[in-house]
C-alpha cells in the first residue's frame, strides 16, 4: 500500500508592519515625515521612521555615519552624487542596506507612500549633513539633535 503525498507546508501570510497609527511630525522638507523610535545617547545611536508622501523627497544630505536601512512600504528612490553626476537607485519594498558613510545624496518616494526604517550609529556626535544646492554645508544634525526631537515630539517614551 502507497503512502499518501505529503502535503506541503502552509505558507503563512506575508508580514506587514502597519504604519497606521505612527504618529508623524513634519521632517525637512514638504512631504515628508518622521517618527523617532529609539536614541541611546551613549551608544550614539538614533533609530527612525521616515514617511515620504508620493513623489516627494528629502534635500541633498551626506552621511557622517553608518546606516541600515530597511524599505517598509513603497519603493525608495535614491539620487545620488557620483564622480560629479547622478545616479538613481531604486530599492522596492523589503529592500535592505548597511553603508552610506560619506555618501551624498537625495531620498525620496515613487508614485506611492513610502516608509523606510532607518538605524544610525555614529562614532563622533554627526550623524548627516544637511547640504545646500551647490553641496556645501548647511547643518549638521547630531545625536543630541535627535535626542533633543524625541523629548519633545514623544514625551515619556525614553528609558
Amino acid at each position: 500500500m502507497s503512502q499518501p503525498a505529503a502535503r506541503p507546508a502552509p505558507i503563512p501570510p506575508a508580514f506587514r508592519y502597519d504604519t497606521a497609527h505612527v504618529e508623524w511630525t513634519d521632517f525637512f522638507t514638504p512631504g515628508t515625515y518622521y517618527r523617532i523610535l529609539n536614541v541611546d545617547l551613549a551608544s550614539r545611536t538614533a533609530d527612525m521612521l521616515v514617511k515620504f508622501a508620493p513623489n516627494s523627497q528629502c534635500m541633498y544630505h551626506r552621511h557622517a555615519c553608518c546606516t541600515t536601512t530597511l524599505v517598509l512600504e513603497g519603493e525608495l528612490r535614491v539620487r545620488e552624487q557620483v564622480d560629479g553626476g547622478e545616479v538613481l537607485k531604486v530599492k522596492p519594498a523589503g529592500s535592505y542596506s548597511r553603508g552610506g558613510d560619506g555618501e551624498v545624496h537625495i531620498e525620496g518616494s515613487g508614485d506611492e507612500d513610502a516608509i523606510i526604517f532607518f538605524a544610525m550609529k555614529t562614532d563622533g556626535d554627526v550623524i548627516y549633513e544637511l547640504l545646500n544646492e551647490d553641496l556645501s554645508l548647511r547643518r549638521a544634525v547630531t545625536v543630541e539633535d535627535f535626542h533633543r526631537d524625541w523629548q519633545r515630539h514623544w514625551p515619556g517614551e525614553q528609558d
